[in-house]
């Protein structure tokens, strides 16, 4: 986790080919591993054995592919493709090996994840969503969490022959609701709902002999601990220190609490279509001049702190958006050390 490059492609569909080069990219710009956002509001990767069996119901393999190509589909139907097959992935696996990149997957619950939402319902699950939200896990609902996990493991399996490490997200909770997040959970005492269910993924992936991650937003909000104690194992990705009525847990707080962090800094992140700040937050022009101050100390505030690694994200937010694979290269080789 030295130098990890983030690309989004649950939003959005990159090609094998299109990873392969952008693997190789990397690898010349020092970059020391890749991870696929696989999982993020869509689903882009489905393996070839897709078959469930949940609370003694078993979903046939097909069946759970047409349910989460149909999620994907509705959350974005991209005319460049729809999914990566399990011969492909093995295939960009294989290039990273050979290019001494680690693969780090990422697959998000219990938010960003429209696409097995829909596909839950589509096959039979009765609300499966928190309260009106399109993209969030009913934490209450042991039928859809069950579900959730099962489809996890199945990912969780198959990287553990590939990966060292797995993203589990656990980020952005309930974020297309003006009333969801981390204080409304904790308000509702349901926030320790959230922390037994991270912490049994964590187990899940630390059971598969792999390092499990987490985005930093949503581990003990405001500082709180009244709640239940995180896994320490977690390693935390940390992209945010909050914003206004947005209160995260400060970079101190959770190394305190024994945690190893990845330096996610959000002032480096490129969403793709986003040329210029006056094109939106997070653009080309300003993640190009961040380049510079990547380190694999975690900044916050002007603060040097220990840290794991360092972690630059390539989102696609508006997945719709024109990607040029030259503007990648033109980033990636503005910090090469």
């Amino acid at each position: 986790m030295e130098k990890v490059l983030l690309i989004d492609n649950g939003r959005k569909y990159f090609s094998k080919e299109q990873l392969i080069r952008i693997i190789k990219k990397a690898s010349q710009c020092q970059y020391t591993a890749i991870s696929f956002a696989l999982g993020n509001n869509g689903l882009r990767f489905l393996l070839d054995d897709m078959t469930l069996t949940v609370k003694g119901i078993t979903y046939a393999s097909q069946s759970v592919k047409e349910a989460l190509i149909a999620g994907t589909k509705q959350y974005y139907d991209d005319p460049n493709g729809t999914y990566l097959t399990e011969t492909e992935m093995t295939e960009l696996a294989s290039v990273a090996k050979a290019e001494n990149m680690e693969v780090i997957p990422l697959i998000n619950t219990p938010g960003h994840m429209d696409a097995i939402l829909t596909g839950m319902q589509q096959l039979g699950i009765q609300h499966p969503c928190y309260q009106t939200s399109i993209r969030t896990l009913d934490l209450d609902n042991q039928e859809a969490v069950a579900f959730t996990k099962a489809l996890l493991e199945k990912y969780v399996s198959y990287f553990s022959t590939i990966a060292s490490s797995f993203n589990i997200g656990c980020d952005e909770f309930a974020n297309d609701l003006t009333d969801g997040g981390w204080r409304g959970l904790q308000q509702s005492g349901k926030y320790r709902d959230f922390v037994t269910y991270t912490n049994q993924l964590a187990q899940l992936v630390k059971t598969y002999g792999m390092i499990p991650i987490v985005f930093n937003d949503g581990i003990y909000y405001e500082e709180k601990e009244q709640f239940g104690r995180f896994d320490q194992d977690l390693v935390i990705a940390y992209w945010t220190a909050g914003w206004d009525n947005y209160h995260v847990s400060s970079a101190e707080f959770l190394l305190d609490q024994g945690h190893q962090l990845v330096n996610t800094n959000d002032h480096w992140y490129w969403v793709i279509g986003r040329k210029t700040s006056e094109q939106g937050h997070y653009s080309f022009d300003t993640a190009k001049t961040a380049q510079a101050t990547i380190s694999t100390s975690t900044v916050v505030s002007g603060t040097e702190l220990p840290g794991k690694g360092s972690m630059v994200g390539i989102w696609a937010d508006e997945p719709q958006a024109e990607f040029v694979l030259t503007d990648l290269f033109e980033l990636l080789e503005t910090c090469t050390n």
